[in-house]
């Protein structure tokens, strides 16, 4: 029972800001606001499994700033081949398997690998920096996985 208190705060605390963020602090949406981010936190505790553990300050500390940096720096390679006159391109397809487990954990991985990785040129070393990536997401979600 305690539990599920702790996770419907953790998740009405992170739709609230997410609200927050999107409303651009707007008080006036919040007649909305507040009664969406209540019924996604019921429905998150019902459809999201426990494993695992809530997010701690320190690895949201650490994951944040990563996931900036990253993005930053792929926004800006996307851009220069753009913008180059001879568009210097070499996609590929790239299967990789992952090591976390079932859950919420590889769903996250999934999404923020579909906001930061673009396999523009296959000499760019994607697999190793998916595995970056997915170890900061498991420590995130406080998993160890093999390596």
């Amino acid at each position: 029972m305690f539990k599920n208190i702790r996770r419907f705060i953790f998740y009405f605390i992170l739709m609230a800001v997410l609200w927050t963020v999107l409303s651009g602090a707007s008080l006036r949406t919040w007649w909305f606001g507040l009664p969406v981010a209540i019924a996604v936190s019921l429905i998150s505790i019902k459809l999201l499994p426990p494993e695992g553990r809530l997010w701690s300050l320190k690895s949201i500390l650490l994951f944040v700033p990563f996931f900036i940096r990253q993005s930053v720096a792929g926004g800006i390679d996307v851009a220069r081949r753009a913008l180059h006159p001879q568009l210097p391109l070499k996609p590929e397809f790239l299967h990789y398997s992952m090591r976390l487990p079932e859950g919420p954990a590889r769903v996250f991985m999934a999404c923020i690998i579909n906001l930061q990785v673009h396999t523009l040129d296959k000499e760019l070393n994607t697999e190793q920096k998916l595995a970056a990536i997915e170890d900061r997401v498991a420590v995130l979600f406080g998993y160890k996985i093999r390596k």
